[in-house]
């Protein structure tokens, strides 16, 4: 009976010590459950940086802290809140959940490209659409938009375009008129993946523009462009030659013997895009223009058009950005 009682206790001792030698991962799911999590001091450990700090249990975008220059001062965000507040500042959530989620793609991108070769000193990207990328406060939209943004911005978490492994210059904008450009034609530097590509669908209308330029504000213009212009006989005879670009564009325009780049008249004459045609006569000159913005990357409205056919995200991304993949940007961003 003796013998028996210690065998019993020896056997409940021993048992007792292997379930302490148990590791926490070969644990029920129910007693990691029950094991209380420490919070706040996980999250005071983690530094303000642009690194991207994810653990097994934490998505990518909330982990991951940048360092935003705003009109009120640089503020230090999370991916997650920055790329939210991009998306309602960038594009209309009407647009429809697929053209977010290809938006949100492209703003992760271009925004962890701007991290690793900022163009501000104290800041990783600014709040400037001219500049870096649009942004409002996701406090300050309505709970339905904030609810897409925030969506669209989850569902692709993470999630960064590459091109042979490195992350693409993920540029767009409003509306092409019906093709993208190069971005040689527009830039002077040749990306393969930021190709001339067709963007049917798109609300082109809306973007079609005409500007009438008084005939002496046209000369004043071009003669501050090129000073050794010259202007003679009608009008009309001014314009020689124009020449396009592969999307479209007019790459540039031959007038009065001189040679002015579709990019530059864009920029004197605050054209929408570089898709315009000029006419002069005796009184003004008159461009008519169709689109909206630089034309390189990804058309908004295009891809609100191919979403609208039912097209995924990835289909839209991939048809504007050519040969690049879809990857998880933690492993480009690892924790250090």
């Amino acid at each position: 009976m003796r013998d028996s009682v210690l065998a019993a206790l020896a056997a409940a001792l021993l048992w007792t010590a292997l379930s302490l030698l148990i590791l926490p991962e070969e644990r029920p799911a129910a007693d990691r459950a029950s094991v209380p999590a420490k919070r706040e001091e996980t999250e005071a450990e983690i530094p303000v940086r642009t690194e991207a700090v994810p653990t097994e249990e934490q998505d990518f975008d909330p982990a991951y802290s940048l360092a935003v220059l705003t009109p009120d001062g640089v503020q230090t965000m999370d991916l997650h809140s920055y790329l939210t507040g991009v998306l309602l500042a960038e594009m209309p959530v009407s647009f429809g959940e697929e053209a977010l989620k290809a938006q949100a793609v492209a703003c992760r991108t271009y925004t962890l490209e701007r991290c690793r070769n900022s163009r501000h000193a104290e800041a990783a990207v600014c709040t400037d659409s001219h500049c870096c990328q649009a942004w409002t406060a996701p406090a300050d939209a309505t709970p339905d938009a904030r609810k897409q943004a925030e969506a669209a911005v989850s569902a692709t978490d993470g999630l960064v375009l590459l091109y042979q492994g490195a992350l693409i210059d993920a540029t767009f904008f409003s509306c092409s008129g019906g093709r993208t450009e190069d971005a040689a034609a527009v830039w002077g530097s040749d990306l393969p993946y930021l190709k001339a590509v067709a963007s049917p669908g798109e609300d082109a209308e809306r973007f079609s523009n005409e500007l009438r330029v008084p005939l002496e504000d046209f000369r004043a213009v071009l003669e501050t462009l090129d000073g050794e212009i010259r202007f003679s006989g009608d009008p009309g005879t001014w314009l020689e030659s124009v020449q396009y670009t592969a999307g479209g564009g007019v790459a540039s325009m031959r007038l009065c013997g001189r040679v002015f780049r579709g990019t530059v008249l864009r920029k004197a004459f605050s054209l929408r895009s570089t898709v315009f045609t000029l006419s002069l006569n005796r009184e003004e000159a008159v461009f008519a223009s169709r689109g909206n913005g630089h034309r390189v990357g990804m058309s908004q409205y295009g891809a609100a058009a191919m979403a609208q056919a039912g097209n995924d995200y990835e289909t839209i991304l991939k048809w504007y950005y050519r040969g690049v993949e879809l990857s998880r940007a933690d492993t480009l961003f690892a924790p250090s």
